[in-house]
């Protein structure tokens, strides 16, 4: 007795696509009545089925079945366990150091949420940097390459950053990246050490950022002078989360004001 595609999937569970798929690849063989021209499956494709469902189960791709059902020694199937099971437990490291990243960014997201329109007072995290800004006629990639040193990982520690100091004769935002270790700051084209940048007893507040830098920062300035700080004129800004609207890349930005003593 043979049955059609439509009474195996009801079987078993699964879509006829599926086993057609099955079907192309190789795994079964099913014959063609050629009366009506429809396939059917015998009790054994059905059992084959079966055994591809489980080896499914266990993670196994078409090729590795495949090698299994085209006649794969008995002694050598536990290479294929064991094959597998190595590539789960690195499947369940990244996924657990994915996991633990999101908790991480959450946790930062609902920081920064909470200090829009808000101010704190503590220290700016130590960061570094080469004595250079980004300047629009330059390429970021160019900026990054002449700068930094860094591999796909170490993007979670980089951050764009301002600058900008009241004082100067003529204040301009100066804006470059930093990063959380010396050691990234690549030492070519340049004779100086990286730049440890730091800040203690800052006015601290979450902002959007502005190609304007008064929108960013004037509302510090005026909570400082309600609340009776004395600012030192410096600011920093350091890129938290970024999003989108309309296209445009924007961002929220941790600012820096130190206090003086």
């Amino acid at each position: 007795m043979r049955l059609t595609v439509g009474e195996i999937s009801k079987a078993l569970g699964i879509s006829n696509e599926s086993i057609r798929y099955y079907v192309d690849a190789g795994l079964i063989t099913p014959e063609k009545n050629i009366q009506n021209n429809y396939w059917e499956y015998s009790s054994d494709d059905l059992i084959r089925l079966t055994d591809i469902l489980f080896y499914r189960s266990m993670g196994l791709n078409v090729r590795e079945i495949k090698a299994i059902m085209d006649g794969l020694p008995l002694e050598n199937l536990g290479d294929v366990i064991d094959e597998r099971k190595s590539a789960l437990i690195k499947d369940i490291h990244q996924s657990m150091e994915a996991l633990w990243n999101l908790n991480d960014w959450h946790e930062r997201y609902k920081t920064e949420m909470d200090l829009l329109g808000k101010y704190t007072i503590g220290d700016m995290p130590v960061g570094f940097r080469r004595d250079s800004t980004y300047e629009e006629a330059t390429h970021m990639a160019k900026y990054i390459e002449d700068c930094f040193d860094l591999d796909k990982e170490d993007w979670g520690d980089v951050s764009i950053s301002f600058y900008y100091n009241t004082a100067d004769q003529d204040p301009k935002l100066q804006r470059y990246l930093s990063i959380e270790h010396s050691i990234k700051i690549n030492p070519s084209n340049t004779n100086e050490t990286s730049i440890e940048e730091k800040a203690e007893h800052c006015l601290i507040t979450e902002v959007h950022f502005s190609d304007n830098v008064m929108e960013m920062i004037q509302p510090i300035i005026d909570y400082a002078s309600e609340a009776g700080y004395k600012l030192t004129g410096v600011f920093y800004g350091r890129e938290n989360t970024n999003y989108f609207a309309g296209g445009k890349r924007l961002g929220l930005y941790r600012v820096y004001a130190p206090i003086e003593n």
